[in-house]
């Protein structure tokens, strides 16, 4: 194996981890347990919490290795996440553990965002298009592999499971091994367009529709955290499951997940603006076929789909703020990377509120619920689009 590709393996290599804080969702049924003073709420933040975190440390990371260094803020990410992962292996204690799972998530977020610099700089064109579409499918591979660790190392104790986010030191060394430092970039500089821009309208209308992408994603990411959530707790509930099979789930959403970041081309090269509409009545059905199921392979086939929808969906916003002429991509995917932080940070409790606003009192019930808004939401999107693609041709015919 060459040095080159030896240097693209390093840099993926960091990705591994990148999604692994929602890998211990399993865990919570067994960690509620032993600390039944504390609120479940409460405990399934530990599952969410890096999220909340990592939205400090994004906007913070360019910052930081301007000052430090690129490379130096990246080893020093992945420290943190490889130290602060393995508290829960020796210490119990509640707010120690909840302690320790905020600081893992500062830690991916000072590499996470720095990963695309390391890209942008090192590969140009179709090699650079190439390798972002290969770190989003490491981030489903890792996922879905430490996910299925999980469950294994849970059958011995839950502590025990987290022993997973060892894999953290193997990407550390590659890393400093064999990925060179770069240059500091200049501090982005913002400018306010002139009113006599002819992109200024555009500009404008730009503005709406990324506050309205938003939206749409803190609520996706919110619905699509309902199977991290409460999965587990659902099966258990419904006697065809149990923390094992949990784990089996989470690793099949990676799955899905990862071939979704191998096939987004493909897919929206041939759907094109259909792709938003679809990914939603995509995520719908399979939430609606979660609640019907009752038995773990409907399950997870279902939740194999709900990861390819999501990581089709994702994408695409971000394909959308990065392709229009208003000179805000930069600030829209900053935007889109903290509300999907947020959606998932808090989650848990966005949760909770929407059981109790439509007295939901079945494990089934959410995802009934949000099951049957997202295809709403598909159904509705994919008719505008093809109305509009209706009046457009009625208008040239005339």
């Amino acid at each position: 194996m060459d040095m080159r590709t030896l240097k693209k393996l390093s840099l993926l290599s960091s990705s591994f981890v990148v999604v692994s804080g929602g890998a211990i969702a399993v865990n919570v049924p067994a960690i509620a347990q032993d600390f039944p003073e504390i609120p479940l709420p409460l405990v399934e933040s530990l599952t969410t919490m890096p999220s909340l975190f990592l939205i400090v440390s994004v906007l913070l990371s360019h910052a930081i290795a301007r000052k430090i260094g690129y490379k130096r803020t990246v080893l020093v990410g992945l420290a943190t996440v490889l130290v602060s992962g393995l508290v829960p292996v020796f210490v119990h204690h509640f707010w120690i553990i909840f302690l320790s799972r905020a600081l893992f998530g500062f830690g991916i977020g000072l590499f996470n965002s720095l990963l695309v610099s390391f890209i942008r700089h090192f590969y140009e064109g179709a090699e650079r298009a190439a390798m972002i579409g290969l770190q989003s499918a490491f981030e489903g591979i890792g996922g879905m592999t430490i996910s299925f660790l999980v469950g294994q190392l849970l059958k011995i104790d839950w502590q025990t499971s987290f022993w997973v986010y060892l894999a953290a030191l193997p990407a550390m060394l590659l890393f400093a091994a064999l990925v060179p430092d770069i240059p500091a970039e200049p501090a982005a500089v913002s400018s306010q367009p002139q009113q006599t821009d002819p992109l200024s309208t555009r500009s404008n209308a730009m503005d709406k529709a990324v506050f309205g992408y938003l939206t749409l994603l803190v609520v996706a990411v919110m619905f699509y955290m309902t199977i991290t959530v409460r999965v587990t707790p659902l099966m258990l509930a419904n006697g065809y499951g149990d923390a094992t099979n949990g784990s089996y789930i989470l690793s099949l959403i990676g799955i899905g997940a990862m071939t979704a970041g191998f096939l987004f081309g493909k897919v929206f090269g041939a759907v094109g603006k259909y792709t938003l509409p679809l990914a939603l009545f995509g995520m719908g059905m399979a939430l609606v076929t979660i609640g019907l199921s009752d038995t773990v392979w409907v399950t997870g086939l279902a939740a194999a789909f709900c990861g390819f929808s999501f990581r089709t969906f994702i994408p695409y916003l971000f394909n959308k703020v990065n392709s229009s002429a208003s000179g805000n991509a930069n600030a829209a995917t900053s935007l889109l990377l903290v509300g999907f932080n947020i959606g998932a940070a808090f989650s848990p409790y966005g949760i909770v509120l929407v059981e109790r606003l439509f007295r939901l009192t079945s494990e089934r019930g959410i995802f009934f619920l949000e099951g049957a808004l997202l295809l709403g939401g598909g159904i509705l999107g994919g008719g505008y689009h093809f109305l509009a693609k209706h009046a457009e041709s009625s208008a040239e015919e005339v």
